[in-house]
């Protein structure tokens, strides 16, 4: 009778333990961005798929992306600048965003009389957006051929106060 108690009672035991394990992989599951990467269109012809992956932060309110478009060209000392936008688009049905990049490759420049030196490679950007953090979806850009998109990750400083004048 005993053993029939403990029996019982290491079952009972075993269940509730596997229930919890159950849950855990079930929230794991639900909290993949890379899961919910399948929602979003494949590039179009001529144009790349670029993806964003952010890590999870305690306080995701105090962070906020920049999309950099932008694209690596052969240029002289002065200062250039791509021309190009980021448009901000809804996934019909999901509730999700994405973006769209798009430029002819015209550029806008200083001019400057240069020193006589070569032509270097560099990156050149267009106008960026600011987003804001969030690590359960994924950040999704669609850019045409060629370009690329860069990304900085900004975080906010500690409150100030300001003085009455």
């Amino acid at each position: 009778m005993k053993t029939a108690k403990k029996i019982l009672i290491m079952l009972l035991a075993l269940g509730l333990i596997m229930s919890f394990v159950s849950k855990k992989s079930e929230v794991t599951n639900e909290d993949d961005p890379k899961k919910e990467l399948e929602h979003f269109p494949k590039a179009k012809e001529g144009m790349v798929r670029y993806v964003i992956f952010l890590d999870k932060k305690t306080n995701e309110n105090l962070y906020q992306i920049e999309l950099i478009p932008g694209k690596v060209m052969n240029v002289d000392c002065n200062i250039h600048s791509l021309i190009g936008k980021i448009e901000e688009k809804n996934l019909e049905g999901w509730g999700y965003t994405y973006y769209d990049f798009s430029s002819d490759g015209n550029t806008m420049s200083t001019q400057m009389a240069c020193p006589k030196q070569e032509n270097k490679n560099k990156y050149i950007s267009a106008q960026s957006i600011m987003i804001r953090y969030n690590s359960k979806l994924p950040i999704v850009i669609y850019a045409p051929k060629g370009y690329e998109i860069h990304y900085k990750i900004w975080e906010a400083g500690k409150d100030k106060k300001s003085l009455e004048n």
